[in-house]
């Protein structure tokens, strides 16, 4: 049987696919509209299923705390991407943000890791 998540999943990528369509179609693409456009394509692709669900309290079977985490999470990254692709060539304190960006994206990344699988620990362990 084909779970909730996945038929959320389904219908958030078949949405990206018809926005990404009309966008090619009807929009006046320049470098800045581009660039968020595709944020928003990554965001809704990789988060939309869990904001629709945490939104709608929908926790059976990831915990909606847990799914408004992932969307901080990839929201983040996405983001800090994006930044470290425009700005690549300015230096902070002597290093590239191309550098310290991926960088600060992967210690939190491996923090999410942390987290999730304490809190999971956590949830499962008898009283």
């Amino acid at each position: 049987m084909v779970s909730r998540d996945s038929k959320v999943q389904l219908a958030v990528v078949a949405m990206t696919m018809v926005l990404a369509t009309l966008w090619v179609r009807l929009g006046t693409p320049d470098a800045v509209t581009s660039g968020l456009f595709v944020v928003a394509c990554y965001v809704l692709l990789f988060a939309g299923s869990h904001v629709y669900l945490a939104a709608r309290g929908d926790g059976e079977d990831v915990p909606v705390a847990a799914r408004w985490r992932f969307v901080g999470l990839v929201s983040f990254a996405v983001v800090a991407l994006l930044v470290a692709n425009t700005f690549g060539g300015v230096e902070l304190v002597g290093y590239s943000l191309s550098t310290v960006v991926p960088t600060l994206v992967g210690v939190v990344f491996a923090s999410y890791v942390i987290h999730e699988s304490w809190d999971a620990y956590l949830a499962t362990r008898p009283d």
